[in-house]
């Protein structure tokens, strides 16, 4: 029962690590491209 709750527990951790990882991956390609923005090229 124990090698249960700890499979558990690593399936939640490798899950909570990977989408922290890819929140900040995110946000990083966001700063990127809000850098490279250009407000000429709008059309509103």
């Amino acid at each position: 029962m124990n090698f249960f709750s700890s499979l558990i527990f690593i399936v939640y951790g490798i899950i909570g690590i990977v989408s922290l990882i890819l929140i900040v991956y995110l946000i990083y390609r966001r700063i990127k491209i809000k850098d490279k923005e250009d407000f000429e090229k709008r059309d509103n």
